[in-house]
């Protein structure tokens, strides 16, 4: 036995049966209030704290939830990723359940398949943070091997598939359709597009939604107003120059990543152009940066926390029934956009 355990029941006057129920928190229990106060008491007057891995064997279960992400990233400097886990982490805090990070690493099918966390008894459940970069096959593959292994996940982030699951989001779609029609709406006739990645399937339908905005206004999309700056400050701020280069009507830009408005905000500044009197910027999505730029970028905004908190009660839940659960954005409107001058030439 503990003998820690067993101080513990010398202090409280009971036997270490009791002690074990009430610190375990056992079902059924009849352990009055007056005895679980008592050896609380103990407990917390001796500083005694139970052997976890002994618990952990005895009830079958972990006490630990794990955030998966397929692709290796930087966890601890991604502002979105970082939000998130704070909403799970303060959710799982509630319950007493510890969090556990897992990566499919950079080479994502020659590194552990998400199923073999489950068949290693790890954690009681998943969350798994999908990246820009997971592509729709990966995904509706381990939403496969997750059902078949009857095992509790959800899905965060992204996700376009139809599979019935458990899904925590925001409809991309409709954030960068709204975007750019805000910006028409203003007057803005030549509204380019800065996006991350050509391969991400985020990146497509976010092109798609701009072509589509422009489209809805009787407005020309065209092929050299749209540049992909891979999420890298040094590449963005060149594609900006040459989108401003090739097209000097422009008078707008659409950037569909944060780790890019910066860089386009410098690259409009360096050939001599003013935000937002020559060209206005809206930033898809907002972080803590966008505020402090001069002047502070428009930008979309995610209820990120919120969503964290969502997908972890979703999985404590355990309902039955798998839904999808898309939350609203904001635009936060800011000195980065104004309605277009009449002055600037326009086609």
């Amino acid at each position: 036995m503990d003998m820690t355990l067993k101080k513990v029941a010398e202090a409280a006057g009971v036997s270490h049966t009791t002690v074990s129920l009430v610190i375990n928190n056992a079902a059924g229990s009849r352990v009055s209030q007056k005895t679980r106060e008592r050896v609380l008491a103990a407990v917390k007057r001796l500083d005694y704290n139970p052997n976890l891995t002994a618990k952990r064997l005895a009830s079958g279960k972990t006490n630990s939830i794990g955030l998966y992400t397929p692709f290796e990233i930087p966890i601890f400097r991604n502002y979105t990723f970082m939000e998130m886990i704070t909403g799970i982490q303060d959710v799982l805090s509630e319950k007493g359940l510890d969090l556990v990070l897992f990566s499919g690493g950079k080479k994502l099918y020659r590194n552990r398949p998400v199923s073999q966390i489950v068949k290693q008894n790890t954690v009681d459940g998943l969350i798994i943070f999908n990246t820009r970069y997971t592509s729709p096959n990966y995904i509706n593959n381990y939403i496969k091997s997750l059902d078949q292994l009857d095992f509790n996940f959800v899905i965060l982030n992204y996700y376009w598939g139809r599979a019935r699951t458990n899904y925590v989001g925001i409809d991309y779609e409709k954030d960068a359709y709204n975007a750019v029609r805000y910006l028409t709406d203003l007057g803005h006739r030549k509204v380019a597009l800065l996006v991350g990645t050509r391969e991400a399937t985020v990146n497509k339908r976010i092109v798609k939604s701009y072509q589509t905005a422009l489209r809805d206004k009787n407005i020309q999309a065209d092929g050299d107003m749209v540049e992909f700056g891979d999420y890298d400050f040094q590449l963005s701020y060149e594609k900006t120059l040459k989108i401003i280069k090739n097209n000097p009507s422009v008078t707008s830009f659409l950037v569909g990543g944060f780790e890019m408005a910066p860089a386009c905000l410098k690259a409009v500044k360096d050939v001599g152009l003013k935000v937002p009197q020559d060209i206005s910027i809206i930033c898809f999505i907002d972080n803590e940066i966008m505020p402090l730029l001069d002047p502070p970028l428009t930008s979309i905004k995610w209820p990120y926390y919120e969503m964290g908190k969502k997908a972890a009660k979703v999985l404590l839940e355990k309902d039955a029934e798998k839904r999808k659960y898309i939350f609203e954005t904001e635009l936060v409107i800011r000195h980065s956009t104004a309605v277009k001058r009449l002055s600037t030439t326009s086609c």
